[in-house]
């Protein structure tokens, strides 16, 4: 029996270019997430990463009506441990990782000494590589929840839905202040352990622009007229097991929408532009622009301030789809 005949005994009524095609593209999908991820314990984003899951395993320990005594000591020991591997720099990353170690660490012995319960012994160890002299509290553990007044479900049902893709844009750049701005509320997203590795790259209108709109499809009459065009991007480094393998398209996702409604919150428009992408697209954005192969790509995004005759497209959605259990 032949190859192809195997393949499409097996894979049933699929041609076999496509089957072929969706092979490859896996194989390069695994080979990218086991060489740049953190499943290898390694130093860089991996290393951070780890510190800052177990950090937030702490604070979410200390999050809970009635904590347990002295839990987590799996977690408080690696957490030391890989704390004393951190390099002696100034990098912004690891100086995040460090310091929310070192605030859980603080907020968990200052909630078990308040409670008088005597310290275990395997506490002092972790005790000396985790609280310096000195500790700035605003970095991890607990805080008391606060809720504004102006909270308002039914404001905010309407300005999601009142968010339309656009396609028609001014001449008016948008300021980058006002991007930074919005890219500092995508950060407070969701993300899993709270290990924050998606970022967006923007590219303002012109020769910077059309360099990236080259290599996604879906951006012709429209694409060059944006005042930037947004990168959305997650680093595998802050995956560390196999089975978060797709985990960073869902935080880069969560990212992505959070960063538009932020935009749409300062009166400017997007157009989200799909990436999905062959590998030769995607090689060929990485060498546009010198995209490390440890970053995946989300999405890219048009973005510019809606020309006062912009149409858009009705586009009724299916509804919200919603069911009690399963069915």
């Amino acid at each position: 029996m032949s190859f192809s005949s195997t393949i499409a005994r097996l894979c049933g009524p699929v041609r076999i270019g496509d089957e072929l095609r969706l092979v490859r593209q896996y194989v390069v999908d695994w080979s990218r997430f086991r060489r740049y991820s953190g499943i290898s314990g390694s130093a860089g984003t991996g290393l951070t990463s780890r510190v800052v899951m177990d950090a937030h395993r702490i604070e979410k320990g200390l999050a809970l009506r009635s904590p347990k005594p002295w839990f987590g000591k799996d977690a408080l020991v690696r957490l030391a441990e890989n704390v004393a591997q951190l390099p002696a720099t100034r990098d912004t990353h690891v100086m995040h990782a460090r310091l929310m170690a070192h605030g859980a660490a603080a907020a968990y012995f200052a909630h078990f000494e308040s409670s008088g319960l005597d310290e275990p012994e395997w506490a002092e160890a972790v005790r000396r590589e985790l609280l310096p002299a000195v500790v700035d509290s605003g970095y991890g553990g607990t805080k008391p929840r606060t809720v504004k007044e102006c909270f308002d479900v039914d404001a905010f049902d309407t300005f999601v839905e009142s968010r339309e893709s656009i396609r028609h844009f001014s001449d008016d750049p948008v300021p980058l202040v006002e991007i930074e701005a919005a890219a500092r509320v995508a950060a407070t997203s969701p993300s899993v352990c709270n290990r924050q590795g998606s970022r967006v790259r923007a590219f303002e209108r012109g020769a910077a622009a059309d360099a990236l709109l080259r290599h996604q499809r879906g951006n012709t009459g429209f694409g060059s007229d944006a005042s930037h065009i947004l990168l959305v991007t997650h680093d595998l480094g802050t995956m560390v097991t196999p089975a978060e393998r797709n985990q960073g398209y869902v935080d880069g996702g969560l990212y992505a929408m959070t960063l538009v409604y932020a935009l749409h919150a300062r009166r400017i428009g997007t157009c989200c532009l799909n990436w999905s992408a062959t590998p030769t697209q995607d090689r060929g954005l990485r060498r546009e622009i010198g995209l490390p192969d440890n970053e995946v790509v989300i999405m890219m995004m048009a973005v510019g301030y809606p020309d006062p005759a912009a149409a858009v497209s009705i586009s009724s959605t299916r509804g919200g789809r919603f069911s009690v259990g399963m069915g």
